[in-house]
């Protein structure tokens, strides 16, 4: 059972922190449930039913000093996982974003970065899916970056940058 304080990755809402646990109506049924507050976006909450263990398996602890550390020299080894069709790759996309899998986030993360850069040297910019896609994987990702390593969101990528340069 969890408590109040704890902080985990949730899904795709990213790091989040149980602000409460708390009896509520719903649907004419009452349960208890933690209330969930992203961390780095406070106007959010999310009520996770505590018998639902469906829900309760998106709550992963958050990675390590080390762990992230790894997790980003990993980088520049991680597949590409771009597809052609339009269709295949948002639902290809959309999968990878909720099942919040760290590598295969930042797998996404590399592709769209990569295509963002190719898109730019033809003067052109990322479709509004895929950018959506890529900044919802970056919050994910960039918010345990930070927590983890006592920085602002803002500061991780340039910090990924200069590990990956430096490895």
């Amino acid at each position: 059972m969890y408590k109040i304080g704890d902080i985990f990755l949730y899904g795709s809402n990213g790091v989040c922190k149980i602000t409460d646990i708390k009896s509520e109506k719903f649907a004419r049924e009452t349960k208890t449930y933690y209330i969930l507050s992203p961390f780095f976006d406070s106007k959010e909450t999310i009520f996770v039913p505590v018998d639902n263990e469906t829900l309760i398996s998106k709550m992963k602890s958050l990675l390590s000093k080390s762990e992230i550390m790894e997790l980003i020299k990993s980088i520049p080894e991680q597949k590409t996982v771009w597809n052609e069709n339009t269709n295949t790759r948002r639902d290809l996309f959309k999968k990878i974003i909720n099942k919040a899998n760290r590598i295969e986030l930042i797998s996404l993360m590399k592709t769209l970065h990569d295509k963002k850069l190719a898109q730019e040297a033809i003067g052109k910019s990322l479709s509004v899916a895929d950018e959506k896609y890529y900044r919802r994987a970056q919050n994910i990702i960039h918010g345990e970056i930070a927590l983890v390593l006592d920085m602002q969101p803002t500061e991780v990528e340039p910090f990924i940058e200069s590990v990956i340069a430096a490895a």
